[in-house]
């Protein structure tokens, strides 16, 4: 399975490792799955890691489509570890276009670094 979420209630804290190749389809399901898993509130954290792709077949259109959607975590801190180019390339576009319904994204190279920037210890 290309989507893996684990969701750690006691540090509020939602983890969402993407792997292989990774298509619109993936992208639909994880958005459906976060939404089953609610309530969050806005002291939750999510990290996003594409550290395991290893080819993105999403189209610019689903990318524009889910930054326009709402999300059950609107103004929680998030951080997308994007260690390739192509996946830190399409995480900027991502972050651009979601700055009104996702303000608090972070865009980083290692998945250290997000743990750092959300000021979570990385050890679970």
């Amino acid at each position: 399975m290309p989507v893996h979420i684990s969701i750690d209630r006691s540090r509020q804290l939602v983890v969402t490792t993407y792997s292989g190749d990774v298509t619109d389809a993936d992208v639909v399901r994880q958005i459906c799955e976060i939404k089953q898993q609610a309530p969050y509130g806005p002291a939750y954290r999510v990290i996003t890691d594409f550290t395991q792709v290893t080819q993105f077949n999403i189209s610019s259109s689903e990318i524009r489509s889910v930054a326009d959607t709402e999300s059950p975590l609107a103004d929680a801190m998030r951080v997308m570890v994007a260690p390739s180019d192509i996946a830190y390339g399409t995480s900027r576009m991502f972050q651009s276009l979601a700055s009104r319904t996702r303000p608090n994204i972070t865009v980083v190279r290692s998945l250290a670094e997000a743990y750092a920037a959300l000021g979570v210890d990385g050890k679970s």
